[in-house]
């Protein structure tokens, strides 16, 4: 069932300011009065998503712990759309490492979207969480593992195998996106979220657009766009596709493997465009092996073409899962640097700026990268 869009700018407080002639959806619709809203998770600057519990949420007794996303009160007429636009996609997405709806909020009151609850929180949060966690129970053997991980597997370090198998899991979900013909264009990991037991689910699809007819979307309004995340196409001409999904898993990888680090370190986003137009791409770190780097390099090839297809990034890094034996102690291997974590270097959501007139960036050589955040890192290799 489609939803009708008869939507009035919102203009602030919960009575004019929402949803007028939005048509409900029987099979989605839920009760206001069943939904207790709880805190805060995270807001941007339109929106928020609160913790909540549902009252037989899906026919099932007793209550739910959900996620629900709402607009704040000076949102506009424009976000409200957004919003509906996920709330009508998420209708049509049915996978594991998708985000779930469960219902809406669309009558008598502000548009809420009811969504399954991450207990980790972002990615990118949980990866650098993740960093102040003690040294890994794993060791030789699974015979070596202690009482502490047996009892509470999802708080034991990272090894190198879950990371491999966190990017594994989002190239899924990303694989059944472009399956639906589905363009997320703003995939990174604080749109990633972690569920019980280290489940990933790709999030926030404000961003996204149905291609079902196009094989593209053409950005025609100006806004602010995650510059750091974006593929040359979409900088340039600002053109999305599955394919620039891909560069931008790309720089999810990275943002893995340095456990929630700032992709291009240093480098101001307006100077990204001169930067990547000349062939550069940022630099292996330390913790990463040659295999994982060659497979960010192809998914940042310049033409959108030569870059692999998510089927066949999810073959990969299964083949990595399957094949690599080596253990890496992340916990003892993190970067000590404040510039890789440094939120202020790099501006999520940076105006599009003009191409002609940016500055050119100062050359960094790669070894000055590489001392200046991983010059304190320690690691130790342990093979199974």
């Amino acid at each position: 069932m489609c939803l009708s869009l008869s939507v009035e700018p919102i203009i602030g407080g919960h009575e004019k300011g929402i949803m007028s002639g939005i048509r409900e959806d029987p099979k989605w619709e839920f009760p206001r009065k069943n939904l207790v809203l709880g805190k805060t998770l995270g807001e941007g600057e339109f929106g928020k998503v609160v913790k909540a519990t549902a009252f037989r949420l899906k026919g099932k007794a007793g209550y739910t712990t959900v996620a629900v996303k709402m607009l704040k009160d000076h949102a506009s007429h424009s976000e409200l759309r957004d919003l509906l636009s996920e709330f009508t996609l998420l209708k049509q997405v049915n996978h594991p490492h998708v985000i779930k709806m469960f219902g809406a909020c669309s009558q008598d009151g502000p548009m809420y979207l009811i969504v399954e609850y991450a207990k980790f929180g972002s990615l990118r949060n949980f990866l650098r969480e993740s960093r102040k966690v003690g040294p890994s129970y794993m060791s030789g053997n699974d015979a070596n593992r202690n009482s502490s991980y047996l009892e509470n597997p999802d708080e034991r370090a990272l090894t190198m195998g879950d990371l491999i198998s966190f990017a594994w899991q989002i190239s899924r979900g990303m694989q059944y996106l472009a399956e639906m013909k589905l363009v997320h264009r703003d995939l990174a990991a604080r749109n990633v979220l972690v569920a019980e037991g280290r489940k990933m689910k790709i999030s926030d699809f404000g961003l996204s657009r149905d291609v079902y007819e196009e094989d593209s979307y053409v950005k025609r309004s100006k806004g602010r766009i995650p510059v750091k995340w974006m593929a040359i196409e979409s900088l340039f001409d600002h053109i999305y596709t599955t394919q620039s999904d891909v560069w931008s898993f790309g720089v999810l990888l990275w943002e893995i493997v340095t456990l929630g680090g700032n992709p291009y370190p240093g480098i101001a986003p307006e100077r990204l465009f001169n930067l990547l137009k000349t062939g550069y791409r940022m630099e292996k770190p330390e913790n990463c092996t040659e295999e994982m780097y060659n497979l960010m390099l192809r998914c940042w090839k310049q033409e959108s073409d030569k870059r692999p297809i998510f089927a066949d990034i999810s073959k990969e890094l299964e083949k990595m899962m399957v094949k690599n034996r080596d253990y890496l102690d992340l916990a003892a291997s993190t970067p000590a640097d404040a510039l890789l974590y440094d939120d202020a270097l790099s501006e999520e959501d940076t105006p599009l700026v003009d191409c002609n007139n940016a500055p050119l960036p100062r050359t960094i050589p790669s070894t000055w990268i590489e001392n200046k955040l991983y010059g304190r890192i320690s690691h130790a290799f342990t093979r199974f």
